[in-house]
């Protein structure tokens, strides 16, 4: 067996492109194959990183050299092409959110089982330092007992205007989702459940419109989670908020915890943490293609990463319908 992975990137946008940089500082894994429907901007990124360009979907997946895909493609693909890598006989890293249903969620799973492929989603703040520094101490009884997070991330997210650098479809409901819940919401759901290593049982979420820049969906949201070892979360986030800010206070029974402006806080004194945000991207992939090559399960897999996906279902559907929501209605 090879020491060095051989990917594929399906999507050659900005997110692709943080993933190839942060590979060109790893030792087990290389860009053999770049794919994206605009050829012209395949070719750019094939050319700078040394890999072979493609315009199909069926060209990437028919390369025999390439033994997993990382899919960085609007949300809406995210199913198909997951599952039509995974009949390729190709490992799978896909960005974030995993599916825009805990429904095509299975079908992801169930392909890449099938076929025994890994399946890893891209929940990169489970890799910073920072966060890791915080559930480690959680799980040491650092603080004790904890009963009480707060979180919130607050951006303006103007998606399509020409001064943003992103595109218009993350606007659209049927290629996007619920910008604030699919495309922000998947790090903010997924990163409190598993500071507890405790999954969330009931949630109750309302959202507003609080200006007509999503028009036709709410652009805020703020969740209360109910875990199953009793602890509450509170999840409060937007992404028209012209003074952006993110923080979270973890509250227990012998301490707490407070990060805010990248400063990790307990009772009241600073704690240092060796390394940076910046880190967490070359960990990530570092760790999937270790799993590709070993067998290993990765920490961000499909399975784990399903349950966050049907928080967030969840939270929509209470929103909609004004009342709390048990997440076992969604598996």
């Amino acid at each position: 067996m090879s020491d060095t992975l051989s990917v594929g990137m399906i999507g050659s946008g900005g997110i692709a492109q943080s993933h190839m940089r942060a590979i060109a500082g790893l030792e087990n894994v290389r860009v053999a194959a770049v794919m994206d429907v605009d050829e012209t901007r395949a070719q750019a990124a094939g050319d700078e990183h040394g890999a072979r360009a493609y315009a199909s979907l069926d060209d990437i997946l028919g390369d025999t050299e390439v033994g997993a895909v990382h899919v960085c493609t609007p949300h809406s693909l995210h199913v198909s092409q997951t599952v039509a890598a995974a009949e390729a006989g190709k490992h799978v890293l896909v960005e974030k959110p995993m599916a825009l249903s805990v429904a095509d969620c299975d079908r992801m799973i169930a392909a890449c089982d099938d076929a025994g492929k890994t399946l890893m989603v891209g929940q990169v703040l489970r890799y910073y330092p920072i966060n890791r520094a915080v559930k480690q101490m959680i799980a040491e009884g650092r603080i004790g007992n904890v009963g009480h997070l707060i979180r919130r991330r607050y951006s303006y997210f103007d998606a399509g205007s020409p001064t943003s650098g992103y595109p218009g479809w993350y606007r659209d409901l049927e290629v996007g989702g619920i910008c604030v819940l699919y495309c922000f919401g998947p790090h903010e759901y997924d990163i409190l459940p598993w500071y507890l290593d405790s999954p969330v049982v009931e949630v109750y979420s309302r959202g507003t419109a609080s200006t007509t820049l999503y028009e036709g969906q709410k652009d805020s949201y703020t969740t209360m989670m109910t875990h199953e070892n009793g602890a509450v979360s509170v999840l409060s986030q937007s992404v028209v908020c012209h003074a952006g800010a993110g923080d979270q206070f973890i509250v227990g029974s012998e301490g707490s915890m407070r990060f805010t402006n990248g400063e990790l806080t307990v009772n009241g004194e600073a704690v240092d943490v060796e390394g940076s945000a910046g880190e967490g991207m070359g960990r990530q992939i570092r760790e999937f293609a270790e799993c590709c090559l070993t067998g290993a399960t990765p920490d961000a897999s499909g399975r784990s990463v399903r349950h966050s996906m049907a928080v967030i279902e969840a939270a929509r559907h209470s929103a909609e319908r004004m009342a709390p929501v048990q997440v076992s209605e969604f598996g």
